[in-house]
């Protein structure tokens, strides 16, 4: 249903002539009655049979419709209104009455209208909260008047014979809807195991949990299994897709095992963080193959950010090569120690740390040392990388205890090496303490 616009917004018109109904039809809900000239007063279902519950969309706020049901220039109206946030319903119609909903007239005469707070075109308004109420009001109706609960029965506004109008819209789920009016698929979000940051290539385990609330169980195989499909849009394809592990790139799990109605369900996948950084949404919903989606959709904020890997020379990617000595007396040190050894043109003595790289990538290199006037001049870094081997000089009597750049290099993936070489003119020492590698670029 669509209101006039110039009177739509919330507040233009005020709740007027509200009373209040202490008994509305529906137990629960909000009475706010509409103007009496924008409905025709009856006495059904004697009168006219009550076949059919219509599904409207305000294109408009909440208080926008209540306030336009009143208006006495609307001639509209309709039996409910559902909030969008939190599913709160307002009757402002009897079921004994006739709305003006349908826009024909023997439907009007035979249907109970709801309307829903949102825009046809938007489907963040149609929450969860709004799904669940509307749905349980719905089978409410159903049962008191002995209505099939059938999508012959429970129908849109667009599929009122002569309608001009679209809604409940593309984006209403009505898979989903009529499950929870039937009972039959549903379930309760329990708990979830999710990471909030991630690096690009790097595992971990996910797992969602639900508490089966229908009367299906549920198998992870067979003809219509139960899984986890990717929301937000429905069946896109996750950037956290892990091959080998998801069942394809918009379905993570089944169901761990059968879960028969009042139990709960386990979905266990792997996520892989994809190699764009910034921040991520992933949604997820339960459905039942070639049936239904179903339950409440899931999201979880992940914060995909560079490696940021450290190899002390206490590590065990650390090795040396010749007579390197221990010293702690530093106190610019990177950690509880570091390793020196005297230079001399000739020697053949290194340190070396393996990078290890998690993925292919240009990776941003540095090293730490401590600083002092008995320290090489001539340093000599090796950074060994996919295109070949890079050597870097650097002072290491100036700037001590903190990282220094020494470039960008394409690491593949599991390789990588930092050596620091004690070739360099003698009377000094060179100090191997840290390295440090963030990406990749």
């Amino acid at each position: 249903m669509r209101l006039r616009p110039y009177l739509w917004a919330v507040g233009l018109i005020g709740l007027v002539g509200c009373s209040v109904q202490a008994q509305p039809d529906y137990p629960g809900a909000r009475w706010v009655p509409a103007y009496s000239g924008n409905y025709t007063t009856a006495n059904r279902p004697s009168s006219h049979p009550i076949r059919y519950v219509i599904i409207h969309v305000t294109q408009g706020s909440y208080a926008g419709a209540i306030s336009w049901f009143q208006n006495p220039r609307a001639r509209v109206s309709a039996h409910y209104v559902l909030r969008s946030s939190d599913g709160e319903i307002t009757q402002m119609v009897r079921h004994k009455d006739i709305a003006w909903h349908a826009g024909n007239w023997t439907y009007n005469t035979q249907s109970i209208g709801l309307e829903h707070e949102g825009w046809v075109n938007d489907p963040r308004w149609f929450t969860d909260a709004m799904y669940r109420a509307s749905a349980n009001l719905t089978r409410y109706i159903c049962n008191q008047y002995g209505i099939p609960t059938t999508r012959t029965y429970i129908i849109g506004h667009v599929e009122v014979p002569g309608a001009t109008h679209t809604d409940p819209g593309p984006h209403w789920n009505w898979d989903y809807y009529m499950s929870l009016i039937n009972n039959t698929r549903n379930a309760a979000y329990v708990s979830a195991s999710f990471p909030t940051v991630i690096r690009p290539g790097e595992r971990v385990q996910a797992r969602i949990q639900f508490r089966n609330t229908g009367t299906t169980t549920w198998s992870p195989s067979g003809t219509n299994p139960v899984r986890l499909g990717t929301q937000n849009p429905r069946d896109r394809s996750s950037p956290f897709f892990t091959a080998g592990n998801w069942i394809s790139a918009n379905r993570p799990a089944n169901v761990n095992t059968t879960v028969a109605p009042g139990g709960t369900g386990t979905f266990s996948f792997i996520l892989t963080g994809p190699r764009s950084y910034g921040n991520y949404t992933e949604s997820y919903q339960l459905v039942q193959e070639g049936i239904a989606w179903f339950g409440p959709i899931v999201s979880f904020n992940i914060q995909v950010v560079p490696w940021d890997l450290v190899y002390d020379n206490t590590s065990s990617n650390f090795t040396v090569s010749g007579s390197w000595s221990t010293g702690t007396m530093a106190t610019d040190k990177y950690g509880a120690d570091y390793r020196w050894i005297s230079t001399n043109p000739s020697s053949t003595a290194y340190a070396q740390w393996f990078l290890n790289a998690p993925i292919d990538g240009a990776y941003d290199v540095y090293a730490w040392w401590s600083a002092g006037s008995n320290r090489s001049t001539q340093a000599r870094y090796e950074i060994v990388h996919a295109m070949g081997t890079t050597a870097v000089v650097v002072n290491q009597q100036t700037n001590g205890g903190r990282w220094v750049y020494l470039g960008r290099f394409n690491l593949p993936r599991g390789g990588g090496s930092v050596y620091l070489r004690a070739a360099a003119p003698s009377g000094f020492v060179v100090i191997a303490d840290a390295v440090r590698i963030v990406g990749p670029y």
